[in-house]
């Protein structure tokens, strides 16, 4: 944002960043490279790639950086002292960062990015500092030092109260501005403008008791402070031979070293007044011309770093719509780019994006069932043999085989249901499985299409046998993944998920009057849109009906999905996912005649039939459960 200051009448502006702050991290989060959320690392950078990267931070890279391979560098990068709040945040959200690409473009274009804005930073805190410096010098305090400047706006103000000559003018400004109930806008306006009025009224009242002599002192000494608060104020060296130096060469240093464009064509054009006209030139610019001139430097540069930061926002917002399931990331986007802001901006950025980037993370780690990480919504599948397979998605409602998920041994064709989803948290696609002996098993996803057992979800006591069929969501809006089931009773009940791969009852999901029994599959998706958690259900006339989740466990009858003429009494299996990457959750269904079709949801609780997932030759028709 934009401050000014005014120093023994002049008018002066620099522009004055928040100093970000690195982000506070969940225990554990980063705590060794072992936490990267991609298990099969990529070695796509160069050397010469990382070296641009570290140099980008000021370091000169050896060879036990050069040779990590992609995520290890970004993971380097993020613990390195030199690296400011920008990169370590950018470099720690891209190492836990589910995309196997996204390391690499950390490395050639993102740390740039991120280090640019540390470089901004540091310039917002060097002008803040050099705001103070300038108050300093005009109230009469010493501007060299250090514990003064660096304190805070409020703590500065509170230290120029204590210093200053008690009931003068700037004594009572400084203490009008930090009363009770005062916020920044009142340090600002202080710092800006007030205590340079103030000090310019105590200098007043000095000249009118005085002598002729005195004021002439005092004038020449009102001189020397305005040359020194421009000096400060553009980040010029402060020296005795340049304050005291003539006007003209006062001036003349001032243009030969400011950066400013606007500076320097103001300074030039005192410099090129007519001799009548010179010497007042001169003094217009050391008390007024020059911070004007400067402020317009600063209010372009203020105005091309926000447009920058609202080019990358929009960016960022504008992929999460592409992606179709960021919903959480888009809002928080538009909400930094509606408030518009320079801090909300930074502060979106450097960690607001964090939050609602890992719920929508959740979300699809929940329902997308990515099995092998490509970010593709893939199906796993009980063959005839008995074995777990991998179907892997294209994204655009096709399959194609990816092997086997586990030892083909037929130990699968024992399982009596499955339900694909994240259930232990690291944001990996696993699966749920009701074995032959009543148990319900996890099995652990590795993000490249195996599975490991990863022990009961419940206690092993044989209750999951009688269950007719199982579903995996966010039911309860918890972001953890839970489990409606059928029990024997032909009940519907809620399992909710502990984050961790375990259950508890949390009670039934719609009236226990036995109604579920009669239901002949279902799939677990936001069918309408809502963020919340549905069931889609074959009912026992054959109709495919949506029972809408209300985020808090149960369920309410929202119609058909499709066409109430018994067509999907036929239907042997179902199961949910974007699989033509529309952004919408569609239906894979196994038909009577054993092809797999796609039905592409609309988002709002209907399907149409989106043609065949697989060829057309009946294969499908063996397949004992799909998930």
């Amino acid at each position: 944002m934009g401050v000014g200051a005014l120093v023994a009448g002049l008018t002066t502006t620099m522009v004055f960043c928040a100093t970000p702050t690195v982000p506070v991290l969940a225990a554990g989060s980063a705590a060794t490279a072992a936490a990267s959320a991609v298990d099969d690392h990529t070695n796509v950078a160069t050397d010469e790639d990382k070296v641009k990267a570290a140099a980008a931070i000021g370091v000169n890279p050896g060879i036990d950086l050069l040779v990590l391979d992609d995520q290890g560098f970004v993971f380097a990068i993020y613990q390195r002292a030199e690296a400011g709040p920008y990169v370590k945040a950018e470099a720690l959200r891209t190492y836990l960062s589910s995309d196997p690409h996204a390391a690499y473009d950390f490395i050639v274009r993102g740390i740039f990015v991120a280090a640019g804005d540390d470089a901004q930073a540091k310039i917002a805190e060097t002008a803040a500092r050099a705001r103070r410096s300038s108050v300093a010098v005009t109230v009469g305090l010493d501007s060299s030092d250090i514990a003064l400047i660096e304190k805070n706006d409020r703590d500065f103000i509170f230290a120029v109260w204590q210093r200053v000559t008690a009931g003068s003018h700037v004594w009572t400004a400084a203490q009008t501005a930090i009363a009770d109930g005062t916020g920044q806008a009142e340090w600002d306006a202080f710092l800006n403008t007030g205590a340079a009025a103030a000090a310019e009224q105590d200098l007043r009242d000095v000249i009118i008791d005085g002598d002729e002599a005195q004021a002439a002192k005092l004038r020449a000494a009102r001189l020397v402070t305005a040359k020194k608060a421009l000096l400060q104020l553009l980040l010029l060296p402060v020296t005795d031979e340049v304050v005291n130096a003539p006007d003209r060469q006062y001036v003349l240093f001032v243009h030969n070293n400011a950066k400013g464009t606007e500076v320097l064509l103001a300074s030039q054009a005192a410099l090129n007044a007519p001799d009548d006209k010179l010497a007042q030139a001169l003094t217009d610019f050391i008390f007024t011309g020059g911070a004007a001139a400067n402020k317009r430097d600063e209010d372009a540069a203020a105005a091309k770093e926000l447009a920058g930061y609202r080019d990358r926002v929009t960016a960022i917002r504008d992929a999460a719509k592409a992606d179709g399931f960021q919903p959480n990331l888009v809002d928080a986007a538009n909400r930094a780019l509606t408030d518009g802001t320079l801090l909300t901006l930074q502060t979106f950025l450097l960690k607001g994006q964090d939050e609602p980037r890992a719920t929508d993370e959740q979300w699809r780690a929940t329902f997308f069932k990515d099995f092998n990480g490509d970010r593709k919504a893939d199906l796993a599948g009980i063959t005839s043999g008995g074995n777990l397979f991998l179907y892997t998605g294209s994204g655009a409602g096709k399959l194609t085989a990816g092997g086997a998920m586990w030892a083909t041994d037929g130990s699968w064709g024992r399982i009596k249901a499955i339900a694909a989803a994240d259930f232990n948290g690291d944001r990996k696609t696993d699966v749920a499985a009701i074995n032959s002996v009543g148990n319900l098993v996890l099995y652990a996803g590795n993000g490249a299409g195996k599975l490991t057992n990863a022990g009961a979800m419940w206690a092993a006591d044989g209750s999951w046998g009688n269950f007719k069929a199982i579903a995996a969501g966010d039911f309860n809006g918890d972001r953890k993944t839970d489990i409606a089931g059928i029990s024997g009773g032909g009940n519907l009940i809620l399992y909710a998920g502990d984050g961790a791969g375990k259950l508890t009852n949390a009670g039934a999901m719609w009236a226990t009057d036995g109604s579920w029994g009669r239901i002949k599959a279902i799939a677990a998706g936001d069918f309408n849109g809502d963020r919340k958690t549905d069931l889609a259900a074959i009912n026992s006339v054959g109709n495919l009906v949506l029972y809408a989740g209300d985020g808090a466990g149960k369920l309410t009858n929202a119609g058909a999905m499709w066409a109430a003429d018994g067509s999907w009494g036929n239907i042997k299996a179902i199961s949910a996912g974007d699989y033509n990457g529309g952004g919408a959750v569609d239906l894979a269904a196994i038909n009577s005649a054993g092809n797999l079709v796609l039905y592409a949801g609309n988002g709002a609780g209907k399907l149409t039939n989106a043609g065949a997932m697989w060829a057309t030759d009946g294969s499908w028709g063996g397949m004992k459960a799909i998930s």
